[in-house]
């Protein structure tokens, strides 16, 4: 606040004890949301399974209360934004206009700035910051941090989450994770042998001394089998001589017969030839 004028100066140090106390408003905010967060953690169990899962890992072991603080202050910082603080509203409504309109021209060097100055300056002067600035809030944020930080000390010492107590929730993961990695390999094992009678389905095991073989069987052109386009081959034949046809007596063809049926078909022609 650059000025030839006087009343700059108390305005100033009113401005300053102003910023003080947002400042002190805003760490208080931000210290009272940064516990209430970490109480809350602390009631779910967020800090105890932290610290039991990721012993080695001293960051992450404590990274509820690190991410408590950071939400914290983030949600502090846009109350902050919300409050606007403004010196000229509290010095009331005898000083208010006046205080604004004198500074707003503090570079004119004129007879009624001279004058509002001068009235200004005894104006200021005699503020004192306690009367314009509700100190009531810091006192009522410290009391309740101070519950607040007692409640999360109590939290931290009470056993309503154990961190032993997740021991028996690891083991009942480990066991739940053996029952599903063994049911995956009983049902890859019931997928590769095929016990169904679909014989175009995947390809079966054979056991022969205790030992499985991969058969795979190739369509051939016996029964059962699928048949198969080709193309068609042209083939050479070679001519032979045309032989005579001759009878043949039947004495001869029997006496070709085995012996023991002679005379059974003898007879048999025998009687075909009575008939014709």
């Amino acid at each position: 606040m650059n000025g030839p004028y006087e009343f700059l100066q108390p305005l100033k140090r009113l401005t300053e004890a102003q910023q003080r106390y947002e400042r002190n408003i805003w760490v208080l905010n931000a210290t009272l949301l940064s516990i209430a967060i970490y109480c809350l953690a602390l009631i779910i169990g967020l800090p105890a399974f932290m610290s039991f899962y990721y012993q080695d890992s001293p960051l992450l072991a404590i990274s509820p209360a690190i991410l408590s603080i950071i939400v914290g202050l983030a949600a502090a910082r846009l109350i902050k934004r919300r409050r606007r603080p403004d010196i000229f509203p509290l010095l009331g409504q005898a000083l208010s206009e006046k205080a604004r309109t004198g500074y707003d021209n503090r570079d004119l060097d004129t007879l009624p700035m001279q004058s509002l100055a001068q009235e200004l300056k005894a104006g200021l002067n005699s503020i004192k910051p306690a009367a314009i600035l509700d100190h009531r809030q810091i006192k009522g944020r410290a009391l309740f941090l101070m519950l607040l930080s007692g409640a999360a000390i109590m939290l931290s010492q009470s056993e309503i989450v154990n961190p032993y107590d997740f021991q028996a929730l690891a083991e009942i993961r480990d066991k739940a994770l053996s029952a599903l990695q063994e049911e995956a390999v009983e049902q890859s094992s019931s997928q590769v042998i095929n016990l169904t009678d679909n014989i175009f389905g995947k390809p079966s095991l054979a056991v022969l001394n205790e030992n499985k073989m991969d058969i795979m069987l190739y369509p051939g052109i016996g029964a059962g089998s699928l048949a198969r386009n080709t193309d068609p081959i042209e083939r050479v034949f070679q001519k032979s001589q045309a032989g005579e046809a001759a009878a043949v007596p039947s004495e001869l063809y029997i006496e070709s017969l085995p012996p023991q049926n002679k005379d059974i078909i003898k007879r048999y022609f025998m009687i075909l030839s009575e008939i014709e």
